[in-house]
């Protein structure tokens, strides 16, 4: 079949609706993770949607695929994808997927392949995932799998309020952007005790308000402006599935999600002293100062949910954060992120300590660190360009320690003693990302400058179209 292989990332799938998907391509999909779910011995899936426009009709299409290779099948509906990882833990099965494109703007959709508990296709698997689409290499079951539709909503949440009780009632402002999370959080919340101001809770899939990326600045000044208007004691947002989370404190303060990384981190390390805290390339230098100070072991990995998760099976790490706001609490929960989770968890952590969120983000060592920012550049061409990039970047900080191996992955990472910044490639969409930080405002001001010229010299950089963040920069 012809289709589009680019749709085919390093760890999930994202097509334009109607132009690299269909429900005719989505169900030949179908067919093809039903064969390799039972060429790895899988015979039951479960399948969950966000709450695009598509979705509902991926979802039906992605079943029927499913069905045909006599894959049995449960439906869970629309939920968030924490829950869906969740519920192969309660229902018993390995494989399955979900159906979303995240942050993605609303004409694009694709899907998350569930292969093992809290595993999904990455890399290889994704590649091979697309062969089999392109020769139609499937197999038709002996006879066609069972659909079973089933509500884990309500064990979902008990599980949750059993794990993580909240002994006070906090003033909780959620803003989920028109996204899935603004008919499942704020209920939560209410029956954990906590008073819940909604905004722009309904689901809109044409996304009125933009992207839902929890790590944009226009986001997150929304909710800033939110909090401080009804008194909050802190405001939540999340993106389209659910996974991430971004976070503003009661006086109006962004929190970046690398902070709320550090944060976490001396949670964990409270009942598991001495344990390796592994985090992405894009964290500040916050998250490995504070591991250390709370007596942990920092472990550095390369960008991206799904490498994060498939390391851990190696490393072991108690808890596992990237600044884009994916958490893994897989020491006290499971190995996969769950933006709900780290809602309660953020909450318990401060009933229990009785601090604001302020009050914790002040204990914490200093930097001055720009948001993530994302500059458009072409699938075919961001590759190519980091290698370029970082043979320059090599020449002009030869005092820096360099971090361009398996930890960086797609990019490169360059620390110094009073500063670090980060250029890398995105592995599901057409854009570099950059993060940059430093002690003081004068060394960040000529970092900023730095970048800004070195990236305007490549004209494979889009600067008018498709970049977040970008007036960090200039």
């Amino acid at each position: 079949m012809k289709i589009n292989p680019s749709m085919f990332r390093g760890y999930d799938l994202r097509g334009i609706v109607e132009q690299d998907l269909n429900p005719a391509i989505v169900e030949h999909i179908g067919r093809a993770h039903g064969t390799y779910m039972k060429r790895h011995s899988i015979t039951k899936a479960v399948v969950g949607r966000d709450c695009r426009a598509t979705s509902q009709a991926y979802s039906d299409a992605l079943i029927r695929g499913f069905v045909w290779a006599g894959i049995d099948t449960v439906d869970i509906g629309l939920t968030m994808v924490g829950t869906f990882y969740w519920s192969q833990y309660y229902l018993s099965i390995k494989g399955g997927a979900f159906v979303t494109a995240s942050h993605n703007p609303p004409e694009y959709n694709g899907f998350k392949f569930a292969i093992d508990f809290s595993e999904t296709l990455v890399s290889d698997g994704m590649q091979a995932l697309c062969k089999m689409v392109q020769e139609e290499d499937y197999e038709q079951g002996a006879q066609p799998g069972k659909i079973e539709k089933i509500d884990v909503s309500k064990a979902y949440f008990e599980d949750i309020s059993k794990r993580l009780p909240i002994k006070k009632k906090f003033k909780v402002l959620i803003d989920s952007g028109n996204t899935t999370a603004g008919v499942i959080v704020p209920e939560m919340l209410r029956g954990a005790g906590c008073e819940v101001i909604e905004r722009n809770c309904t689901i809109d899939p044409t996304f009125p308000l933009g992207t839902p990326d929890p790590t944009e600045t226009v986001v997150a000044e929304r909710v800033k402006k939110e909090v401080l208007e009804e008194g909050a004691d802190l405001g939540f947002t999340y993106d389209a599935d659910g996974d991430r989370i971004g976070i503003v404190d009661e006086k109006g303060g962004i929190i970046w999600n690398d902070v709320l990384v550090a944060i976490f981190a001396a949670d964990v390390l409270r009942d598991h002293p001495g344990e390796k805290i592994m985090y992405n390339t894009l964290c500040s230098k916050v998250v490995e100062d504070t591991i250390k100070e709370n007596g942990g072991v920092p472990f550095m990995w390369r960008t991206g949910h799904s490498f994060l998760k498939k390391k851990n099976q190696e490393v072991g790490a108690a808890f596992i954060g990237e600044l884009s706001g994916h958490f893994f609490f897989s020491a006290d929960f499971y190995n996969h992120d769950d933006g709900t989770y780290s809602t309660f968890r953020l909450l318990r952590y401060l009933a229990d300590t009785d601090q604001t969120l302020s009050q914790v983000v002040a204990k914490l060592p200093k930097y001055i660190s720009s948001p993530e920012i994302k500059l458009a550049c072409p699938d075919d061409k961001k590759v190519l360009l980091i290698e370029k990039i970082s043979q320059v970047l090599e020449i002009d900080f030869p005092q820096a320690e360099v971090i361009s191996d398996e930890r960086a992955g797609d990019g490169v990472r360059l620390n110094l003693n009073d500063s670090m910044f980060v250029v890398r490639y995105s592995q599901n969409g057409p854009y570099l990302t950059i993060k940059f930080e430093a002690q003081t405002q004068e060394k960040y001001a000529e970092l900023k400058k730095y970048l800004n010229k070195l990236l305007r010299s490549y004209g494979e950089v889009n600067w008018e179209s498709g970049t977040v963040n970008v007036e960090a920069l200039q």
